[in-house]
């Protein structure tokens, strides 16, 4: 199973995720719905934290400060 480490210190099973929404587009926070029935509010950071490790966006490579 994976897990997601949020800024708050929950933690999210990315097998769980059926839903990331937002309920109101002019608020900053997301709603995660889960299969368990259970609802979380995310920030936009774990909401693109989430996306990366489940293989929906490329994460960037860290370029080295190479002076």
């Amino acid at each position: 199973m994976a897990f997601v480490e949020l800024e708050d210190g929950d933690f999210v099973n990315l097998n769980l995720i059926l839903r990331i929404f937002k309920e109101n587009p002019r608020e900053k926070k997301w709603v995660v719905a889960m299969s368990t029935g259970k609802i979380a509010e995310i920030t936009d950071a774990d909401r693109i934290l989430i996306l990366k490790h489940a293989g929906f966006v490329r994460a960037r490579k860290e370029k080295d400060n190479e002076q």
